[in-house]
């Protein structure tokens, strides 16, 4: 068995990146959807988890469901994807170190032949 110096504090500073991203995406998961469903312009009826998003609406029917016209913003579809791949760069750091200080290594092309 090969001794090797673990990664611990690596380890810990990426599980922690990911464990705070995930938070952030679940605490924050009604206004990281609304900015998702205001990117082009929305009528909005409802408000937080309740909400229901029409798109390409018209302001006359928005007002008969008793919704308001919300603008859309071209960069609000920045956010869920910049967060998408923070967290997905994170848990994969995490999870590399997290089986390499478990001793877990992939087998190499020369050890199969």
């Amino acid at each position: 068995m090969d001794l090797h110096h673990p990664h611990w504090g690596r380890t810990i500073f990426w599980g922690s990146c990911a464990a705070l991203l995930y938070a952030t995406m679940f605490y924050y998961s009604d206004v990281i959807l609304h900015m998702a469903h205001t990117t082009p312009a929305a009528c909005v009826v409802g408000h937080g988890a309740e909400a229901i998003y029409y798109h390409k609406p018209d302001a006359g029917a928005c007002a008969a469901l008793g919704g308001h016209m919300e603008p859309g913003v071209w960069w609000h579809v920045l956010i869920p994807i910049l967060l998408a791949l923070a967290i997905s760069f994170a848990h994969g750091a995490f999870t590399g170190l997290f089986w390499d200080v478990m001793g877990l290594k992939a087998a190499s092309h020369a050890e199969k032949k």
